[in-house]
């Protein structure tokens, strides 16, 4: 018996997991196309939205335990954010300062359910709270976003929302046909995420 204890030690202080069945630990990336980060912004003349599908991001994450932990990031190019409109899309890459920040990411810290062990299911979503760190026009503060995941056709389907003031990171609102935005924009992912081989 103290043979197979000392066996057990010495795999966990190597850092081996003895039981490899039982944790899953994988890498997860958005599926080209259809994940999406948005935001919403209030404007006098008529509220307007953003979208960016031209994404990148690695997340790990053991989908059977999410109590394992999940580590992670996602990026989008500032540029390839469009409202629709190619005016309010200029106004707002300055307010961004596309041309020296070309980038908004955001690193997992911690990702929050209201139950570990937790395993995500293909009929229930499972919410969680996911806290981390959201870099926008060269700064970057700790952010929290309201989020959902569940399983899809064996792709992991994740949403998320979260409100803040573009003050927060130094923006100025831009200002659109003498109009200004507001400060506080809603912003949002939508993510398929499939599990990389």
């Amino acid at each position: 018996m103290p043979t197979i204890v000392a066996a057990l030690v010495c795999l966990v202080v190597s850092g081996l997991d003895p039981f490899p069945a039982v944790a899953e630990t994988a890498h997860w990336v958005p599926v080209a196309g259809q994940s999406l980060v948005s935001f919403d912004a209030s404007f006098p003349p008529g509220d307007f939205s953003g979208f960016g599908r031209d994404l990148t991001g690695d997340f790990e994450a053991d989908a059977s335990d999410l109590g394992q932990g999940v580590t992670g990031y996602l990026s989008v190019q500032v540029k390839t954010i469009t409202t629709g409109s190619d005016g309010r899309d200029k106004d707002m890459y300055k307010a961004l300062s596309a041309d020296r920040f070309p980038t908004i990411y955001f690193v997992i810290q911690t990702v929050e359910a209201p139950s570990f062990p937790l395993g995500v299911s293909e009929h229930n979503d499972t919410l969680l709270t996911i806290q981390g760190r959201l870099s926008i026009a060269g700064v970057e503060r700790v952010k929290r976003f309201s989020g959902r995941v569940r399983f899809k056709q064996g792709r992991l389907w994740v949403r998320g929302e979260s409100r803040f003031k573009m003050t927060d990171f130094g923006i100025k609102p831009p200002q659109h046909l003498l109009f200004r935005v507001k400060d506080e924009v809603g912003v949002g992912f939508d993510l398929l995420l499939e599990r990389r081989p």
